[in-house]
């Protein structure tokens, strides 16, 4: 399982830099389809768990299955949630929790958060955090990236008309948000 992880890591890299060098170059085109948030939180969450059990933090899904379906690319959305939780968890200390929630902004957005209780984001670096190659300096970390994951997320969420941004959690850590569209089905008749 360790394995299949590092080597599913190391082509997921290769992924991003691919993707982000196609969305920089305005080559890369969207496969966008309704899909329920909750079914792609779940996916990561399940991926993401034996990790997750190896450093003692604990993943909750707390996305309603009640919300509207996403007008997105599900994999590419997917991508994003992967490389948000993960990073949660790569800072997250032993016996705390990564949470996913959401909520609707309005008629045209939902919210997506990856919570966590890490050590959070120094305010120097917030806006610059989602640009290529940019990492907190002086963190200890079990494992290190390289600085490509939030960048990604950015430029997908961007290209799908939404925002991403870091918050301070209350409780201590860091909430990442993004924002996404929904699908607009059309009406059945009774």
């Amino acid at each position: 399982d360790a394995s299949r992880r590092a080597i599913r890591k190391v082509l997921n890299r290769v992924d991003s830099l691919l993707d982000i060098s196609k969305m920089e170059s305005g080559e890369m085109s969207l496969d966008r389809e309704p899909i329920d948030l909750i079914t792609l939180a779940d996916s990561v969450a399940n991926e993401l768990r034996p990790l997750a059990d190896e450093l003692e933090v604990e993943i909750i899904n707390q996305v309603s299955p009640d919300l509207p379906p996403l007008d997105v690319d599900g994999d590419k959305i997917e991508s994003v949630l992967l490389n948000l939780v993960d990073n949660a968890l790569k800072y997250s200390p032993a016996n705390s929790r990564v949470v996913i929630n959401s909520r609707i902004v309005d008629k045209q957005f939902l919210q997506v958060e990856v919570i966590d209780n890490g050590p959070g984001v120094p305010a120097d670096y917030k806006k610059r955090l989602f640009d290529r190659f940019v990492q907190v300096e002086g963190r200890q970390v079990v494992r290190r990236g390289v600085g490509l994951g939030l960048a990604f997320c950015k430029l997908v969420t961007e290209a799908h008309g939404g925002k991403i941004w870091v918050e301070d959690n209350p409780d201590g850590g860091s909430i990442f948000i993004a924002t996404l569209p929904i699908a607009i089905l059309p009406e059945l008749a009774d």
